[in-house]
């Protein structure tokens, strides 16, 4: 298990400190998280990676308060969750086919009642001009591309202006071409903006080529095997990163953690 000391930093945005979480079913309890712990700070893209069915997802409903941990603590800012500084992404981009793209982008802003905040809108206008949908807002999202279409979901996330992005598997819907390059779109849209980022992935690459640091967790009832920092900064966007000498080591130390937790748990 990871055993680091745990530390409070003064730029730490979100803390996750001894997280236990058990499902209760009508004869069982099932422990599905143990003692988990981790941080991020401002501006850091974290990536949480591990066996399927190990809790991923879960962490991150738990971040969200979609979930109340058994134990445990989780903090944003030094304080209690506050729900609306959170912009979750989910797997599809759940666009409203009969709305406008920017009837779309300012849902977040209808819920909040801030639809008629010029400070919050003319953000929203600008994030779209600067990320190439301006001629678009009139459009409806069958109109749109699959790599289109999750820049509008990022940036209706954005709208609200989040503290935290929660990012759960949003690429996995795409075709592998379209994959790539929304991965680049996304990354470089978070890094600018300046956003902190959480991202669930099953796919390695797909973490190392867009995170800070990885969160590797063991099968269920998962732990937190290690954390790995990752910098490959210097070669540029998530696809450039996947060329540089130093991915495929950091791959197979991934891999190799996930896999031999499989193997250990069929020995058992």
């Amino acid at each position: 298990p990871y055993n680091e000391l745990w530390e409070t930093h003064m730029n730490n945005v979100l803390n996750v400190k001894n997280i236990n979480f058990i499902y209760h079913t009508l004869d069982k309890e099932i422990e599905a998280i143990k003692n988990i712990s981790f941080t991020l700070d401002k501006g850091e893209f974290g990536a949480i990676v591990g066996p399927s069915g190990c809790g991923k997802t879960t962490i991150l409903s738990l971040i969200a308060g979609l979930l109340k941990p058994t134990k445990g603590e989780i903090t944003l800012d030094g304080k209690p969750v506050d729900v609306s500084k959170i912009g979750y992404m989910f797997q599809k981009d759940h666009l409203f086919e009969w709305r406008t793209i920017w009837q779309n982008v300012i849902l977040g802003l209808e819920i909040k009642k801030k639809q008629k905040d010029t400070v919050m809108t003319d953000n929203v206008k600008n994030l779209l001009e600067k990320y190439g949908l301006k001629d678009f807002i009139k459009s409806k999202p069958r109109e749109l591309s699959g790599g289109m279409r999750q820049r509008v979901a990022l940036i209706r996330t954005l709208a609200t202006d989040p503290k935290l992005l929660l990012l759960d598997e949003p690429f996995s819907a795409l075709d592998y071409q379209t994959r790539l390059n929304v991965c680049d779109d996304v990354y470089n849209i978070i890094k600018s903006e300046n956003k902190t980022a959480l991202l669930v992935t099953h796919d390695i690459s797909e973490a190392i080529s867009l995170a800070d640091k990885v969160i590797i967790l063991s099968e269920r009832p998962s732990y937190v095997k290690k954390i790995m920092n990752i910098d490959l900064t210097s070669y540029g966007s998530p696809l450039k990163r996947r060329e540089a000498h130093e991915f495929r080591a950091l791959f197979d130390e991934i891999w190799k953690e996930i896999q031999y937790d499989k193997k250990e748990e069929k020995e058992s």
